[in-house]
């Protein structure tokens, strides 16, 4: 039995990976700063004694015993860090740092959480682990490119073991209802038969990958044998579809009156992003299982379960 931190262990992946390695037999300790009782996926695990829970903000070093530690403590919705730019990066870069530090003193593995966003906003083809980085980054994938550095520093200063994954976009249960990812938020208006809002005219190309997938993958990399480590190395689906064949989907599985409205186009929005994964399926011989529509069922399944549990929660305190 392995001794593992999860940092962000309550976030979508964080909260999938903690319930993935208790359940084949790790000891997990998940670190986060929201309180665990908002996990509906994490906290029976808790509560059973499967999981151990620390409330720690990654930005703070962290003195404890560990075989490997995966890093996923960064905000990853535009709303939960507008305002807050400066969190966002020590998040990234010190956080990165105090999880690299704790690592280097038990000699523990790492595999590092980096986005897909590092390749900036503008994206016509494939994107590639060795495509030189975007002029145009956000703040947010400017503080994912930073962490990368740092973990490749501590790769080759220490000899560390440290994989890093640029993951694209991710889906499935376990955010909150104020999630602002176009999947979740698409699935919570469905659901309460809201308008559907769409930015442009739909046709903009993307890529979605149930988060299950996304553990595997992760699992795979903390695995793979230092000597055959690289850099960084893409995770996420190949499947494409657009925006508004997506919306689409959700109102036909969730049976939804809502209707699809059209709002002004974002300056910034991509005509399509999508990841190589040749890498992934060379290195980690992985690829994506789940299809979007049985994802997407799982995923209203669990949103209709979240409002239900919330509004009951909510009418005990009335």
């Amino acid at each position: 039995m392995k001794r593992i931190v999860v940092f962000g262990g309550l976030g979508l992946i964080g909260s999938h990976l903690c319930c993935r390695l208790a359940d084949i037999g790790e000891e997990v300790v998940c670190v986060d700063i929201r309180d665990m009782e908002e996990s509906m996926l994490v906290f029976p695990y808790y509560r059973d004694g499967r999981i151990s829970y620390i409330n720690h903000n990654i930005i703070t070093p962290l003195i404890l015993e560990c075989d490997q530690i995966y890093n996923l403590a960064s905000p990853t919705s535009f709303k939960h860090f507008q305002g807050h730019l400066v969190s966002l990066l020590r998040t990234n870069i010190v956080g990165t740092l105090n999880s690299l530090d704790l690592a280097l003193r038990n000699r523990a593995s790492v595999v590092y959480a980096s986005s897909g966003d590092v390749y900036g906003s503008v994206t016509h083809n494939l994107s590639r682990e060795s495509d030189i980085y975007a002029e145009n980054l956000t703040t947010y994938a400017e503080g994912k490119r930073a962490a990368e550095a740092v973990c490749q520093a501590y790769r080759n200063e220490y000899d560390m073991q440290c994989g890093v994954a640029r993951i694209f976009t991710t889906y499935g249960s376990g955010c909150r209802a104020d999630d602002s990812r176009v999947v979740m938020r698409m699935i919570f208006d469905a659901i309460s038969n809201r308008d559907i809002v769409i930015y442009g005219s739909g046709e903009q190309m993307r890529t979605f990958c149930w988060v299950g997938d996304v553990v595997d993958a992760l699992i795979r990399l903390m695995a793979l044998p230092q000597q055959q480590s690289v850099p960084a190395i893409n995770i996420g689906s190949s499947h494409e579809v657009s925006i508004r064949h997506l919306a689409e989907m959700i109102i036909a599985l969730s049976a939804s009156r809502s209707r699809i409205v059209h709002a002004t186009p974002r300056r910034d929005d991509s005509r399509r992003v999508a990841p190589d994964l040749t890498l992934a399926h060379r290195l980690l011989d992985w690829t994506p299982t789940t299809s979007l529509s049985h994802g997407l069922q799982l995923t209203i399944e669990y949103a209709r379960q979240y409002v239900a549990q919330f509004s009951s929660m909510r009418s005990e305190l009335i």
